[in-house]
């Protein structure tokens, strides 16, 4: 079931009677973005003022007035849903954000979205509550009074190559856009007259690193994060004056304006040109934030989504990664062949994946506790994945890390992602629990797969085999005799004395009476072949065949 579409906008008067200048829900959508916030229905129009984002609780409603408020766990599928959004009504919410649930409108919610005055809103899934309460409460906090300058009306949201040359025009100065590390956003051209270190500033693409050191030790950029105004840096015999100003939205930095001579002296007005700019530019950086971060956040939600979810929404996926819905893809996982420090795996897992965004055909890495999954789209067998996977290794070997990659088999489409990162996985248990090259496919260790699954199958079933292995598992924890090593490495030799004593380092005379030990302990003939077969199982099953 859909929901109608937002009703119309409220008329300027009706949006004056309540608060005027104050925000509005359209202003504050349009500023996060309508594929974060999705208007769902606004009977009352989205001209509606907003004081405030906060997250819903039934039980304190007296601060909701006006406010949007966010329902984390919460989706439009879910039957409690149309609850939620009477409570925020009852309360006076200007709208409340729920999750887009994947078995979309619940009727429920339907219904109570035609009767309510309070407007629905659906959060994009790969965003997170916490990152969009902020981004929310960042839109709402412009005062949204200024109205824009005729040089700066007709630059479209996000474009900061526009708004810096707009507001050069505004300031009458050269202006470069910076976020709060010194990097450059973005610059209005400059005359050839240009000082020095705007054009180093401008090549580089961010304020060289002798310049950041000089403004943060001389206080400089100290007074520029903590002023709410513009800040002056006077000329010196390198440079011509700057004047600087901070772009906030709240409590929030989202950057900084810079403005400089420009083969003529900055005008007198300036200082509160710049001012006007700050606010004109907050909006700007508010969507290029956004983007940003919504770009990384929406592929790895993607990946997450064809790994995890039951069944994935391909297209949806497919429209994010860029890729066909239909291409073969193959999934490899990487991991450690033993146990590492936690900060250097994540060192290594963080180099891996940047080697993967480099890589010539789509590929996308998705982290899951001690392994990295890299889905390749575009492949069939061998189509530059094994070429990936030596690569990935060099890549952990290089950060400390004794790698081991796995190569999933190339399914028929990302519908089916999930399929062969479980044969990668399977490929990686493998090489970890019976030792390997630091790549492989299932073809490569086929036998020794087909033996886990074996082992994984018919060990359950057979308690004697159990019994007997923790027998010998406990006699060896208390008393130090390494029992359980020495009838597996009795197994695997076929019973070969001499090589089986070298292996374990003991006499033979000694492992004979390991042997005849392990088999009073556990009530076991090893000369018995049943008997042989279901303690082998058993030993397979503790991870000690193969050898450790």
């Amino acid at each position: 079931m859909q929901l109608s579409p937002p009703g119309p906008p409220s008329s300027p008067d009706a949006a004056a009677a309540h608060g005027g200048g104050s925000p509005t829900l359209g202003q504050a959508v349009g500023v996060v973005g309508p594929d974060v916030v999705e208007v769902l229905r606004a009977p009352c129009g989205t001209d509606v003022p907003v004081s405030g984002a906060g997250v819903f609780d039934e039980g304190e409603t007296l601060q909701a007035r006006g406010r949007i408020l966010i329902a984390p766990g919460v989706d439009t599928s879910a039957p409690g849903a149309a609850g939620v959004l009477r409570a925020a009504d009852r309360a006076g919410a200007a709208a409340v954000v729920l999750r887009r649930g994947a078995q979309g409108i619940a009727p429920s919610l339907a219904e109570a979205a035609d009767e309510v005055s309070t407007a629905l809103l659906a959060r994009a899934p790969w965003i997170e509550w916490g990152e969009l309460i902020g981004l929310l409460r960042a839109a709402i906090a412009r005062t949204g009074t200024a109205a824009p300058t005729e040089a700066s009306a007709d630059v479209a949201l996000g474009d900061l190559p526009g708004l810096a040359l707009a507001l050069a025009a505004l300031v009458g100065g050269a202006i470069t856009v910076e976020d709060p590390e010194s990097n450059v956003l973005a610059y209005s051209p400059t005359a050839d007259t240009a000082d020095p270190l705007r054009r180093l500033t401008i090549l580089g693409r961010r304020v060289p690193s002798w310049r950041v050191t000089e403004l943060a030790e001389s206080g400089f950029l100290t007074a520029l994060w903590a002023s709410g105004d513009v800040v002056h840096r006077p000329a010196d015999a390198r440079f011509p004056e700057r004047l600087a100003v901070a772009v906030r939205a709240g409590d929030e930095i989202l950057g900084s304006l810079w403005a400089a001579a420009d083969g003529e002296p900055l005008p007198s007005g300036a200082r509160d040109a710049l001012r006007q700019a700050a606010v004109i530019a907050v909006p700007h950086l508010l969507h290029h934030r956004l983007r940003s971060r919504s770009a990384a956040s929406r592929r790895r939600y993607a990946v997450r989504a064809l790994f995890e979810e039951r069944p994935p929404d391909v297209s949806a996926a497919a429209a994010v990664l860029g890729v066909e819905a239909g291409q073969a893809c193959t999934v490899l996982t990487a991991g450690a062949a033993a146990a590492i420090a936690p900060d250097v795996l994540d060192r290594a897992f963080h180099l891996a994946s940047l080697r993967v965004a480099a890589h010539h055909t789509p590929a996308f890495a998705h982290r899951d506790g001690d392994r990295l999954d890299v889905l390749v789209a575009g492949t069939g067998a061998g189509d530059g994945v094994d070429r990936l996977a030596r690569d990935l290794a060099a890549v952990l070997r290089g950060a400390g890390v004794r790698p081991l990659v796995a190569v999933g088999p190339a399914v028929g489409g990302l519908g089916d992602a999930a399929a062969s990162r479980a044969g990668a996985a399977q490929v990686l248990r493998v090489l970890r629990e019976r030792g390997g090259p630091e790549t492989a496919g299932a073809e490569d260790v086929r036998f020794a797969m087909d033996a886990l699954r074996v082992t994984d199958a018919v060990a359950e079933h057979v308690p004697s085999a159990a019994d007997a292995v923790a027998a010998l598992l406990e006699h060896d924890e208390r008393h130090g005799t390494d029992l359980p090593r020495t009838v597996a490495a009795h197994l695997v030799f076929f019973g070969d004395a001499a090589a089986t004593a070298r292996y374990v380092g003991v006499h033979t005379n000694t492992l004979r009476y390991r042997l005849r030990r392990a088999s009073e302990l556990c009530g076991i003939d090893l000369t018995d072949p049943d008997v042989r077969l279901l303690v082998e199982l058993g030993l397979r099953r503790a991870g000690l065949i193969p050898l450790p």
